[in-house]
């Protein structure tokens, strides 16, 4: 929060300056009592006027004390009834103001007695001058609330609007924040993780084995090419978060409708798994159905890319010794793709790689992605090797997919 000084600026200051000058004059004017309702009165007024914090005194201390103030001359007031009328439409006014600021921003745990405290501030402003006319009695004090009534419920409405569409539009911002972590998360994982693990399997398999220069000046490029595809996608993945921030400042504070970020699909595992198969002592083939590439919904084409990718990570990390790895996509009875990647486990379940903390959780949340798009996710052992299977609608996902 912010301590600079409120000073009012432009409209704000003609605003305060135009009130001093319509309701202080009559007051000076006017009897001793008058100064009193006329206090009352510019403190409502200005209170709304005015930027906040000033200081260390919030905008809601300040609307507070106004209607400490104007309880106290509904009490204190000795003058004469009509004598009132004069500044109580101004401060009526603002007491409206100051009812609907106050519904919208006070916080929850406050927002009872400060909405209480405000109705029953504007309420009893119409009975300083009713309760004082000669004559008057419960039925007039009655219709004077009851008339009053009507614009108290209309400021708490227009205020109660406000806040609730304040909240909607934090929880849109909180949501966009956490979407563009999960998907910069994707983004390390898939293709940064993946790539930062060839390279360090290839230096691994440098360090243990004797090369020639021919072996090493390929190794070298391979691990070039591997730092370039992940510094890549980190570029791409900052530039979509930074162009989101202006496309939401654009429109509003909406989203963009769709990610600008490259995605990879069916048509590009051909270059996967060939560059899995020149990183790995093994031998890695790839059954693909040619009408697969472009026929697929958008997100159903990125998850069959990544279910392969993880598969392949997971191969490079836990089953180094596998000679042998089978990667089949195709269609299937029912509309739907069908993807599959086995090893044989190379005979060793040692991981090449040691254990990371916070790592092993590309399979779950692979599952929970693949889940919400009605598909399907598997992986277990299988004839002394790893299999990691899923199903995917090959039509676009609907709404209902991910609740089934």
């Amino acid at each position: 929060m912010t301590t600079s000084r409120a000073v009012p600026g432009g409209w704000r200051s003609f605003a305060v300056g135009a009130a001093v000058v319509c309701l202080v004059p009559p007051a000076l004017l006017g009897p001793s009592g008058a100064l009193l309702v006329c206090v009352s009165a510019l403190l409502v007024v200005a209170v709304p006027l005015l930027r906040w914090p000033w200081g260390r005194v919030t905008g809601s201390a300040a609307a507070f004390a106004a209607m400490a103030v104007s309880l106290l001359t509904d009490v204190l007031y000795a003058g004469r009834p009509g004598l009132t009328l004069l500044w109580m439409p101004f401060e009526c006014a603002g007491l409206l103001i100051l009812t609907g600021r106050l519904v919208r921003h006070t916080r929850s745990r406050y927002l009872l007695p400060a909405g209480l405290l405000a109705v029953l501030t504007t309420l009893a402003l119409p009975l300083r001058f009713t309760l004082r006319k000669p004559g008057a009695g419960a039925d007039d004090v009655v219709i004077m609330v009851l008339v009053t009534l009507l614009p108290v419920a209309c400021a708490v409405g227009i205020g109660s609007y406000l806040r609730s569409a304040d909240n909607r539009r934090r929880r849109a911002v909180l949501q966009a924040r956490r979407e563009q972590r999960l998907q910069m998360a994707r983004v390390l994982h898939d293709s940064v993780a993946h790539e930062v693990t060839g390279m360090v399997l290839d230096v691994q398999a440098a360090q243990v084995a004797p090369q020639d220069p021919g072996e090493s000046r390929a190794l070298l490029s391979r691990v070039e090419e591997a730092g370039l595809r992940a510094l890549d996608s980190m570029d791409r993945a900052l530039q979509t978060l930074r162009r989101a921030e202006e496309v939401r400042e654009d429109a509003g504070g909406q989203e963009p409708a769709h990610p600008s970020t490259r995605v990879y699909g069916v048509a590009d595992l051909p270059e996967l798994v060939g560059r899995f198969a020149e990183s790995g002592s093994g031998t890695a083939e790839l059954d693909l159905d040619d009408g697969l590439a472009g026929a697929l919904p958008r997100e159903v084409d990125e998850a069959v890319y990544v279910l392969v990718l993880e598969a392949l990570t997971n191969v490079r990390r836990h089953a180094a010794g596998a000679r042998r790895v089978t990667v089949a996509v195709g269609p299937a009875s029912g509309a739907v793709v069908r993807v599959r990647v086995v090893n044989d486990g190379g005979g060793s379940t040692r991981p090449l790689l040691p254990s990371r903390k916070g790592g092993g959780t590309g399979l779950v949340g692979l599952e929970e992605r693949y889940r919400s798009l009605g598909g399907v996710l598997e992986s277990g052992p299988c004839a002394g090797g790893w299999r990691v299977a899923g199903t995917l609608p090959a039509a676009a996902p609907t709404a209902s997919s991910g609740s089934r």
